[in-house]
Order: structure tokens, then C-alpha cells, then sequence
């Protein structure tokens, strides 16, 4: 079922009576639900004030429906995908809503269609327990025909901005500025993104300058700069249920990896080993990428080169997965140019949210590269300046990242009070 801007307006309401105290022993019985959503866009405080005919559980054990809520991007905006699933008395029950956001809508508007496809969803469950007879179904019926999709836009999104942070004290200060412009189109047959963005950081050390005899005779200031620009593009073309065909191209330069401008482009081939329309709940992808590289360096490398020309070939498998047991994804990606095999590069990355027993959960992500292919390398011998305030790139063979945590809640399993007086922190 899929909720669009000229699909007709549903609510659901409950009686005020069932809402009051004096039920107390139905909605002891009602309806068990745990919402499962990402923090980045779930107001779960929203949805327990506004969706009240249900009992909101903290934990998917004690659920008897548990909503699953997974989100991908749109031309502009996101479409939100929620998964309904029976659990105890309703076990093998399922439902799939699905709501689309534009690109003008706010986080307001987003909640609140949200909240009425949740309604939508439960309502069914509800139905069948002892707060059932005490929910109303309200209809709001379109004004005039069914709208047509008119967009003068012809589907094309653009994203421009700027931003700036910056600290100080008596020895350090630290400026950072960026901007970006973006534009995409993204339809049922064609993906179109092309991003632009610059960024400009610049750290200051006041250090003390002292004599031979351990005086402080004045002090010496350190400034580290550093700059980076990059352009991406991409198209995809939709080549049936697992299939697709696309290109890249992209423009790089940075002071840190002593590139002038990198240019790459070249075609790369995609198969999904599940259908493209299951990849809210699980996905499984292979790519293989051609391209060519030129590039210009700011200063001789240690191979002795101030520019080259390369081939460069590259296959990925990446596996992602979001089930009521948690979500989890794991990538692994090697590539290599084709002049010389030994220039090669091989990344893993994982990351996933388990839920191992009732309140005890695991989360994780962590990457693995192994490096062989800094050809950007600026030869000489860093300086101490160089190597402390990590001005320019060194070589290394190997760069590692993770993080991991274990998590455990207990006691009362009803999660559905919101009380917001002095915020969230202690």
C-alpha cells in the first residue's frame, strides 16, 4: 500500500473514554507494540503521545506486533518503508506500508505522516483486542478528481550550502569552512547525482620559545592549512529487477595527499542478488568498476613523477540486511591498476546493531584496508611539523578503524509516558 500526496487523507482516533484511567483492565490488554526505527529520523516521544490505543513495549520480547521502519533515498526526498510483524497470539500476521516524503517537507510533516501510517497499520491488530470496540475510523475524502504529477522540475533536486565551525584559547585556535552544491534525479529507470564540494581548515599553535637557561623569551606561532576540493557524478540506468549499468566520474585535489588534480572515469556494472524492491530489508550486491586516472601531482613522488596516466579495475560485494533480530552490513572491495598488479588495495567494512537477548543488544561497525597503491606519495623525509600536525600523507600498508559496544536495559517493559520537564540530561 503506498501513501503519496494525492492519496486520500486517513486517521484513526479512540474514544476519550478509552484513553482514561477508568478502563484501566483493557488497556491493560491492549495491544503490545515495539517500534523499531532508526534515531536519525524516529521521534519515538511523538508517536507514544499521539498513537495511544497501544501499549509500547521497550524490548521486541514482550511486543506482539513489532514495526519495523526502514528508509532509502528518492529523487528528493526518502521513502519510508514500514513492516508490520505479527508476533505471540498474531505469529505469521504481516503488513508493509509505505509512506514517501518530498523534498519541501519538514521533520513535522514527516512524523506526522509517519504516525498516520503507523495507525493504518496497527489498526488491525488492535481491532482483535479488548480496546477494539473503542476505536473510530475517521475519512477525509479528497477535494476534486485524482491529481495528476505535473513537475516542472522533471524530478531533478538540488542541495546548495556552507557551513563553518571554529574554537579558540590563549594557544590554539581552529577555523574549518566547506561548502557544497549538489543536484540528482532519480527515477524508477535512471539515478543522476553530481555533487561539488570545497573545504578549507586552518589550525594555529602558540608554542613558547625559551633560552638556554630555561627562560621563556617569547613565543612562536605554528599554522597548518589545509585544502581539499572534490567533484563527483553518477548515472545509473535500471536494467530490470537485478541488473544495472552506470558510470562515474570524479575530480580530486588536496593539499594533505599532495594531489594537484586527480581525474577519474570510467563505467561499472551492478547485479543484486535479491530483487532492487526488497533493498529496504535486505540487500546483496555485486560491482564491477573500469576507469581511467589521470593524475597531476602537487610535487615529485617517490616514484618520480610529476603526472601518469593509469587503468585502474575494481569488483565489490556488499550484504546489507535490516530483520527483526537487528540490522547489519558487510562489504569487502579490491582493486588494482592494471600497469602493475602489485598497486592494489583491498577494504573490509562491517557494521551492525544485534539484539542478543531481550534487553541485550551489540553494536559494532569497524573497517580493514590494506594499501598498496599510494602512487600521490611526495618524496623526501617529512619534517616532525609535517608528521605531528599530519600536513601531508605518508605511506603506510594498512589503515584500521571500529567501534564496539554492549548494551543492556531492564525493568519495567511498558515504554509509554513521555514526560519532557528538564529535558533528557541528568
Amino acid at each position: 500500500m503506498r501513501l503519496g500526496t494525492c492519496a486520500a487523507a486517513c486517521a484513526l482516533a479512540v474514544s476519550p473514554l478509552a484513553a482514561q484511567d477508568s478502563t484501566r483492565s483493557a488497556h491493560d490488554s491492549a495491544l503490545r507494540v515495539f517500534l523499531d526505527c532508526p534515531d536519525t529520523f524516529c521521534d519515538f516521544d511523538y508517536y507514544r503521545t499521539e498513537i495511544t490505543f497501544v501499549n509500547w513495549v521497550r524490548d521486541r520480547e514482550y511486543a506482539q506486533v513489532h514495526v519495523l521502519i526502514t528508509t532509502q533515498s528518492t529523487g528528493g526526498g526518502r521513502e519510508y518503508t514500514l513492516t508490520f510483524i505479527g508476533l505471540e497470539r498474531f505469529a505469521g500476521a504481516t503488513d508493509t506500508l509505505r509512506y514517501i516524503s518530498r523534498t519541501g517537507d519538514t521533520e513535522d510533516g514527516i512524523r506526522t505522516a509517519l504516525a498516520r501510517s503507523m495507525r493504518l497499520g496497527l489498526v488491525r491488530f488492535a481491532a482483535r483486542t479488548p480496546v477494539g470496540p473503542r476505536i473510530q475510523i475517521l475519512y477525509s475524502a479528497p477535494a476534486g478528481a485524482a491529481c495528476a504529477v505535473r513537475d516542472p522540475w522533471d524530478y531533478w533536486v538540488f542541495n546548495v550550502g556552507i557551513n563553518s565551525n571554529f574554537f579558540g584559547e590563549k594557544s590554539y585556535q581552529s577555523t574549518y569552512l566547506s561548502g557544497n552544491i549538489s543536484a540528482s534525479r532519480i527515477t524508477a529507470e535512471w539515478k543522476i547525482r553530481l555533487a561539488l564540494n570545497e573545504s578549507y581548515s586552518r589550525n594555529d599553535f602558540v608554542i613558547p620559545v625559551f633560552d638556554t637557561a630555561g627562560a621563556q623569551t617569547g613565543e612562536e606561532t605554528i599554522t597548518n592549512v589545509r585544502r581539499d576540493y572534490n567533484a563527483n557524478g553518477l548515472i545509473v540506468r535500471s536494467l530490470g529487477a537485478h541488473w544495472s549499468a552506470g558510470a562515474r566520474a570524479s575530480a580530486y585535489a588536496s593539499t594533505y595527499s599532495n594531489q594537484d588534480l586527480t581525474l577519474r572515469f570510467g563505467p561499472a556494472l551492478e547485479y543484486d542478488i535479491f530483487p532492487y524492491s526488497q533493498s529496504t530489508r535486505k540487500l546483496l550486491t555485486i560491482q564491477y568498476g573500469l576507469n581511467v586516472a589521470i593524475f597531476n601531482y602537487r610535487d615529485t613522488t617517490i616514484f618520480n613523477k610529476l603526472g601518469e596516466t593509469l587503468a585502474n579495475q575494481s569488483l565489490a560485494a556488499s550484504l546489507n540486511v535490516k530483520q527483526p533480530w537487528g540490522s547489519a552490513g558487510l562489504s569487502v572491495e579490491g582493486s588494482h591498476y592494471l600497469h602493475d598488479f602489485s598497486k592494489n588495495r583491498l577494504e573490509f567494512y562491517g557494521d551492525g546493531n544485534l539484539r542478543l537477548y531481550k534487553g541485550l543488544s551489540f553494536d559494532f561497525w569497524g573497517y580493514v584496508e590494506l594499501i598498496h597503491d599510494q602512487l600521490a606519495i611526495e618524496k623526501g623525509t617529512a619534517t616532525e611539523q609535517e608528521v605531528l600536525l599530519r600536513r601531508r600523507q605518508l605511506a603506510t600498508s594498512y589503515q584500521y578503524g571500529g567501534f564496539i559496544g554492549l548494551r543492556y536495559t531492564f525493568g519495567s517493559k511498558y515504554a509509554n509516558i513521555v514526560n519532557p520537564r528538564f529535558g533528557n540530561r541528568f
